[in-house]
This record gives C-alpha cells, sequence and structure tokens, in this order.
C-alpha cells in the first residue's frame, strides 16, 4: 500500500516577529503548500493521507481558514485521516466542529483512541484531547491479537531521543513495542526516521521559522505487507528559504558593500533574511542626514 503522511501544517500561524507584510506572505504560503500536497498525493496516487496532528496553530483561528483547508483536503478525493494535535486539541470550540469535515466523506477527523480498519491495513489513532500532558499517547495500543493487515499508528507527541520534554512522550522503540509497520509521527517539525525507518516525523510541509532544518516537507511512504520494511520517500511541498547571515564589519565600506549584496540573494521574494551583525559602526558607514536650511 502507498499513502501520504503529513503533520504540522500550523495553519494560521501569527509570525508576528517578521513584521505585518511578511507574517502574511508567510500564512498564504502555508495555503500553498497545502495545495502541493494535495498535487504531491495525487501525482505519486497515494491511496490514503494521514494526517498526524496540529494541522492548525491553535483552535482560535479565523473559521475562514478551517474552511479553506477543509476543502483543500476534501480535493484530493481520497481518504484522508486527521488526529488533532496539541496546538488543536479535540475540546469544546474547536476548529474540528467546523462544518466542513462533515461535508465530505473522504476527511475523518478522529475522536477516539480505537483501530480502524481499512483495506488492507488497520489504523491506531492517537489523538490529542488536551494541549498540556504528560501520557504516552500510544499507551492504549495492543496489536496482538490483529490480523494479518498491516498495522499503521498515527501519533502527535515528543521521541524521547529528540527531546527531554516530558509532555506526550514517545517511546524509541514503539514500533517493535506495539508490532506496528509505522509510526507516522506528528510534533517536531523537521524530517527524522527511527526504528529502521518503521517510525518517522515527517515534518512540516512549509517551514515555519529560522533554524528549522530538514523541513517543507511530506512523506510519501510504502508497505508491501505485514511485517515489511517501509519505503520512505520524503518529498519538498515547500517554498520559503529561511536564512541566515552572520557577519562581523572589521573595516570602513564593509557594511555598504554588504547592503548592496542584498540585492544578489537568488529567490528574494520567498526568502526571508536574518542579518546577525557584530563589529565596529565606522562613521563613514553611517548614513548622513538630509541637509536643513539655514537661519
Amino acid at each position: 500500500m502507498k499513502f501520504l503522511h503529513g503533520a504540522d501544517w500550523q495553519m494560521g500561524m501569527k509570525s508576528e516577529s517578521l513584521g505585518g507584510k511578511a507574517a502574511k506572505r508567510v500564512r498564504k504560503a502555508r495555503l500553498d503548500a497545502a495545495k502541493r500536497v494535495i498535487q504531491v498525493a495525487k501525482k505519486n496516487k497515494a491511496e490514503m493521507i494521514l494526517f498526524a496532528g496540529d494541522m492548525f496553530e491553535d483552535n482560535a483561528v479565523d473559521r475562514s481558514l478551517i474552511r479553506q483547508t477543509g476543502e483543500i483536503l476534501k480535493s484530493f478525493g481520497k481518504p484522508v485521516f486527521i488526529i488533532p494535535g496539541n496546538h488543536d486539541p479535540l475540546a469544546p470550540g474547536s476548529v474540528w466542529e467546523h462544518p466542513v469535515w462533515k461535508e465530505s466523506e473522504n476527511l475523518r477527523v478522529i475522536q477516539t483512541a480505537e483501530a480502524i480498519e481499512w483495506e488492507n491495513c488497520i489504523l491506531f489513532p492517537c489523538p490529542i484531547k488536551e494541549k498540556h500532558s504528560t501520557k504516552n499517547p500510544m499507551a492504549w495500543i495492543d496489536t496482538r491479537q490483529e490480523s494479518g493487515k498491516i498495522c499503521i499508528a498515527i501519533a502527535h507527541g515528543n521521541v524521547k531521543s529528540i527531546s527531554e520534554a516530558k509532555e506526550l512522550p514517545i517511546s524509541e522503540d514503539a514500533p517493535s513495542r506495539y508490532g506496528l509497520d509505522y509510526v507516522a509521527l506528528g510534533h517536531w517539525h523537521s524530517y527524522k526516521t527511527y526504528a529502521n525507518k518503521r517510525m518517522a516525523y515527517c515534518g512540516a510541509h512549509e517551514t515555519t521559522k529560522f533554524g528549522e532544518p530538514d523541513s517543507g516537507k511530506v512523506v510519501l511512504v510504502e508497505i508491501a505487507k505485514r511485517g515489511a520494511t517501509p519505503i520512505l520517500k520524503p518529498i519538498s511541498t515547500g517554498n520559503l528559504v529561511w536564512k541566515t547571515w552572520e557577519r562581523t564589519i572589521r573595516q570602513p565600506g564593509e557594511l555598504k558593500a554588504l547592503s548592496k549584496k542584498l540585492d544578489t540573494v537568488p529567490q528574494s521574494k520567498s526568502t526571508l533574511l536574518r542579518i546577525h551583525l557584530k563589529g565596529i559602526l565606522f562613521h563613514e558607514d553611517i548614513p548622513m542626514p538630509y541637509a536643513m536650511p539655514l537661519g
């Protein structure tokens, strides 16, 4: 079987530190990337999409954004299984109460932790119902009585080897511990695999901040049969480029030269550039004030 693993779209993220115009473009880029995710799923003939939490930045996002996101997912036309994450937990007044999720048979927001049989696989979804929890979201899973169908978990949390965080702890040996062929993870925004590629963070579909390596991706997963090693193919869906320049000013004129270099940045319309400067501000590099009339 073949499916697409996505997570952490963080729709509606404010990005206030970037300033008004840039933040607005970042939010739009997340919608554009979501459309590319659907294109990737269709092009690669994925049988379903598994979404491992944090589709939205929080439960207070604009309701029109929920509608837009739902319509994008509906356009896939095949099953989309979604679990709420810690940013958008299943709680009263959540984004999951919007009618868009019930308007198409292919969208399924999973509200209970119980096995779902679908064609030649069994899904073990782990929906999050509270923003903060120290419980292992996968603790309920038991595959001992299952048939020869492929067993897949959809979970959201912290793998212990990547973080010391106590919230939503997930064991690095979860696939073998729970008898799973694959664990589709969400919460961390960079692509990373565990347990001989039987468990992975797909990464956010569009990079969310500076210093977030290997993000802007979804993962195409193929599993031949129960017990087979998954074949993972990370596919880029992001468009934004987040760069940081570290520069030390040592000589007069270097600051002006750096300013001119900004005009040569490739992909300037889709690049967010953060510049860290240290050194000396020379008198000749200080812009002269406008001339003022005397008398």
